[in-house]
């Protein structure tokens, strides 16, 4: 047991209102924090999604219009150095034409004759919910929303955890590691609404009473996935739990009712869209991505929509040519793994506490069907993800955590049986807070620096997620991703850590008394007419150069491991065998095979110091050169994108 029992604490009084209080106290704290800080000085800056949402709830709050305008693009400056990454897109004009056929009306799109009218191509639910809060502080008001939205998370996880029968104390304290100990989510209120009364049933005074306790939190919370839904179109799989557990009930006016809330909700906000862009698809339709290396609309005369960015259709957003190939089950059940244990994306260092709550699920009796059901949902939305994105399933751009589970967090907070004291927070706390708590105690910079805190500390204990190549944080950085090494074609080469310092021609050094990671991408070559030859590596030499001093390198591929004792400016060469590449596909590109390589110094010397004439200031391990020795792994058929 995890839990140990604590005292008896009096019911009445303070300890009935415990979690009010504590989260009244959080709320006042994070909105102390919201409205003092100076974001655009302590956020550094911002891109893609950021940029989109940032633009648009301005817009709202100060123009009272969804349009993308010169004045909106000008804004940005005022606090950031460009909307870099903004999503825009042009509009269409529909019209309503009869026609003899059912139902005697038909819609007719065409091109906005304005051509010039710009949107943004993104769902525009938080913005919208955030620009009265702009409209008051500017942009400290998103901060002030979220401070809210937290405050009001602990609460609602604080009530759900006392309905399972927790006392006030154990349930306050897993509500705090709930959160605190996790990369934060934001989207619990439809859930709880649905779950409170079915977590009451078990205790004795029942369910709540009021709205809680019947069929109108259904509705609600059916309402509420309904805007998740219009959100991300993967998130009506929420309805499930909901909807089964009324159908296994035979519930069928309630069943009717969830279903016309949640459409009317989804529905309506669709049609929201397509009566403000002439598109019910935010994302579809003549999309662009633009960046200061682009240009962005409306800056001076000579940049348009129309000739500086590249076109990004909806069929270029969705990956639906990767979902079955040769590799994909290869693919899923390496993404299996690392979905769960993943160094950027895992559940393990980013959700901890709902692993927990799963854990102590299957491991305590009490299990009901709404939370199987609860389960099933889980499992489902994770498989939904790797079937659906699985190049991309985290979330694209290099995010901290897994931002496209985050909805579904709140999930396992549902499979929570009663907690009887206060061990479960500390190990929610402990376990979470060695992945988390350098991300949550300086917020800013890591989500400005996404990539930093993969360097160090608990999360180096983790897998690298290969699959997800092109949305690691060390793929953004030219000097850091696509290096070319030795071979024949060159292996690309990607540094994700700061252990090996920037390649000199076919090689680089390994920093001294480190561990370097190195993952290789094995090349495709063209072979003319159409034709692709996939590259697979077979086997890898490697040339070992140690530094100016003795020291012990090793160089591990997985498969095989070899450890050399060296002398100042000993030269080793060794031939490894390695594992089986992971396969990678992208839309631009055929299947490449991905490996890692693992190299350790024990000692170091900066040749300033100890090289006459030498200006090299760094701390140096070892040289290495990589030489991959291929196979041909297939052969395809292929053209890029558009041809």
């Amino acid at each position: 047991m995890i839990d140990a029992t604590l005292p008896g604490a009096p019911a009445g009084g303070a300890m009935r209102h415990l979690g009010a209080i504590v989260s009244a106290a959080l709320t006042l704290i994070l909105l102390a924090f919201a409205v003092t800080i100076d974001v655009p000085k302590t956020a550094q800056g911002f891109k893609g999604d950021e940029a989109t949402y940032y633009s648009l709830a301005h817009s709202l709050a100060r123009d009272f219009d969804f349009a993308f305008e010169r004045r909106d693009l000008v804004r940005v400056w005022e606090e950031f150095p460009g909307p870099e990454g903004i999503f825009l897109k042009r509009g269409k004009r529909i019209e309503i034409r009869r026609s003899r056929t059912f139902p005697f009306v038909r819609r007719v799109k065409s091109n906005d004759p304005v051509r010039t009218r710009l949107y943004y191509s993104k769902a525009f639910i938080y913005p919208l919910v955030a620009a009265p809060f702009v409209f008051v502080a500017g942009t400290n008001g998103f901060l002030v929303l979220h401070a809210l939205l937290l405050g009001l998370d602990l609460f609602v996880v604080y009530l759900f955890l006392t309905a399972r029968g927790s006392p006030p104390q154990a349930a306050v304290a897993y509500a705090a590691a709930f959160l605190l100990a996790s990369v934060v989510p934001v989207y619990y209120v439809s859930l709880f609404l649905w779950s409170a009364k079915e977590a009451g049933r078990d205790r004795r005074d029942g369910p709540p009473a009021g709205v809680l306790g019947g069929a109108g939190s259904d509705y609600l919370a059916a309402a509420l996935v309904g805007v998740l839904t219009y959100s991300k179109p993967t998130h009506a799989i929420l309805m499930v739990p909901i909807g089964l557990l009324i159908l296994m009930r035979r519930q069928w006016g309630r069943l009717a009712g969830i279903v016309l809330a949640w459409t009317l909700l989804a529905g309506g906000l669709f049609l929201a869209t397509a009566a403000i862009t002439g598109e019910f698809n935010y994302q579809g339709g003549d999309r662009k991505t633009f960046y200061g290396y682009t240009g962005f609309p409306f800056a001076n005369e000579r940049e348009t929509f129309d000739n500086i960015g590249p076109s990004q259709r909806l069929e270029a957003v969705l990956p639906t040519n990767v979902l079955a190939t040769r590799h994909s089950v290869s693919v899923f059940r390496h993404n299996v793994w690392y979905f769960v244990l993943g160094r950027s994306s895992g559940l393990l260092p980013y959700f901890f506490p709902g692993l927990l709550s799963a854990i102590l699920f299957l491991a305590m009796p009490g299990r009901r069907s709404w939370q199987w059901l609860t389960a099933a949902t889980i499992v489902g939305a994770m498989v939904m993800l790797l079937v659906l994105t699985p190049f991309t399933y985290s979330g694209g751009g290099g995010p901290v955590g897994n931002r496209y589970f985050l909805s579904f967090y709140p999930l396992f907070l549902l499979l929570t049986p009663p907690l009887a004291g206060l061990g479960s927070a500390a190990v929610a706390f402990t376990i979470g807070a060695l992945f988390t708590a350098k991300i949550l105690l300086n917020p800013f910079y890591s989500s400005f620096r996404a990539g930093e805190h993969l360097k160090s500390g608990a999360q180096r204990w983790l897998p690298l997620e290969l699959t997800l190549l092109q949305d690691l944080p060390m793929a953004a950085d030219p000097n850091r991703s696509k290096r070319l090494l030795g071979g024949t074609p060159p292996v690309l080469a990607y540094f994700p850590d700061d252990n090996v310092f920037n390649p000199e021609g076919d090689a680089f050094w390994v920093k001294g008394k480190s561990s370097a990671e190195v993952v290789l991408r094995a090349p495709v070559v063209d072979a003319g007419g159409g034709q692709f030859v996939t590259k697979a590596i077979g086997r890898l030499h490697v040339e070992v150069q140690n530094g100016g001093v003795p020291g012990r390198v090793t160089v591990s591929t997985g498969r095989e491991s070899r450890t050399l004792d060296m002398k100042p400016e000993d030269v080793a060469v060794l031939d490894l065998a390695v594992e089986n590449g992971v396969p990678y596909y992208r839309i631009e590109q055929p299947t490449s095979f991905l490996y890692t390589v693992t190299i350790t110094t024990t000692n170091g010397f900066v040749p300033f110091l100890t090289v006459p004439d030498s200006n090299d200031s760094r701390f140096l391990g070892a040289r290495v050169r990589l030489v991959p020795e291929y196979f041909d792994a297939e052969v395809v058929s292929w053209s890029p994108r558009g041809e």
